[in-house]
């Protein structure tokens, strides 16, 4: 992955965590799919920024 997307791939899932963490404490659906969204937002991000190689 390339260097730049790991603050975007970090906080992503630092935030899932969290709202991971509240929707089983909290027993919220909502919180659920803000955590699943948050997920997918940071599987995006890396995604996005790997560093693949390219076939010139």
């Amino acid at each position: 992955m390339a260097s730049e997307g790991y603050p975007f791939v970090i906080g992503a899932v630092a935030l899932a965590v969290i709202a991971f963490v509240l929707a089983l404490r909290l027993r919220s659906w909502p919180l659920w799919l803000v955590a699943f969204s948050l997920l997918v937002t940071a599987i995006v991000a890396g995604w996005i920024f790997r560093n693949a190689g390219r076939v010139a």
